[in-house]
């Protein structure tokens, strides 16, 4: 049976010598992320480490980039048409969720997220994108919040979209891999950082199951679970695709994450690769999660047309 191979990156900031706010943008958040970017953010996200990152990826088979928020620093419409550029040029098909960075306040969508519209799928949010019997589902936590605070939040509408979601492509028998920017294990984020209603995002898994879930915003790789309806639900995080770090877990990287489906299921490969800031790369070790089907008879797969 054919494998999908998914590149899973997060959080690039893509590195750009921003100009200051015009003076309607002055008096927001945006101001403040400016200030942070111009004196210690620029260096930390570089333009050569995300390139290393790209040019990795673009060595690999892959059947579908998966980009877990955060592509801009201030969500400015400058900023948005930089990553739909940057969208155009990926080496492989790409799925986009936004971060809390891209939203930082209320903006035009047609100047802004609506630009990378392309990449994501039928909307409203959670959108549901097919890769052969891998459903990718996209939900958005990314909503504008006061100063000092980064919080995310799924809301009650998109949850209960989630959970029909969930629903219907579990009973196509569909590998169900979830992308989320803020991560939905408690205590991965601080309070300021957090998802505000992660209870309700982690009662539609426990409830309905799903197969893996990605994320980013906390800048770290990180493996943990959340229940599930079948047994726990691998949960992925990865660091900044831009991260300038001698630290294996905060530098630079991507996931490789490689599902193949069998009769009783499907085998989910993970591996991650990074950059540091001493220019070594490396490969972390391979973990592999062996799932039941979701679907209710157990029958195994459905077949893409």
């Amino acid at each position: 049976m054919n494998t999908i191979t998914i590149a899973h990156l997060s959080d690039p900031h893509l590195p750009t010598e921003m100009v200051p706010p015009r003076v309607g943008e002055r008096l927001n958040k945006r101001m403040f992320s400016y200030f942070s970017w111009k004196g210690r953010r620029r260096h930390l996200h570089r333009p050569e480490i995300l390139a290393k990152v790209m040019a990795d990826i673009a060595t690999c088979p892959v059947s579908m980039i998966a980009v877990t928020g955060d592509l801009t620093n201030m969500g400015l419409p400058g900023e948005c048409r930089q990553a739909r550029r940057w969208l155009e040029q990926m080496p492989a098909p790409c799925t986009v969720i936004p971060g809390n960075h891209d939203t930082l306040v209320y903006d035009r969508w047609p100047q802004t997220l609506g630009l990378w519209q392309p990449w994501m799928g039928p909307l409203p949010f959670p959108f549901v994108r097919r890769v052969g019997n891998v459903a990718l589902i996209g939900v958005s936590s990314a909503v504008p919040t006061p100063w000092f605070m980064a919080t995310g939040t799924v809301g009650t509408r998109q949850a209960a979209r989630l959970r029909d979601i969930l629903r219907d492509t579990g009973r196509q028998g569909l590998c169900r891999i979830v992308m989320i920017h803020h991560p939905p294990v408690s205590g991965l984020a601080i309070r300021r950082k957090a998802l505000t209603d992660i209870q309700d995002f982690d009662s539609c898994i426990a409830t309905e199951g799903a197969e893996m879930i990605l994320h980013g915003h906390t800048h770290t790789s990180t493996l943990s679970s959340l229940p599930g309806r079948m047994g726990p639900v691998p949960v992925v995080g990865i660091a900044s695709a831009s991260a300038r770090s001698c630290d294996p877990l905060r530098a630079a990287g991507w996931n490789r994450i490689s599902v193949t489906p069998h009769d009783a299921g499907y085998s989910l490969h993970v591996v991650r690769r990074f950059f540091m800031a001493d220019a070594t790369t490396g490969t972390g070790q391979e973990t592999i999660f062996d799932l039941p089907s979701p679907s209710q008879c157990g029958s195994g797969v459905s077949t893409p047309a």
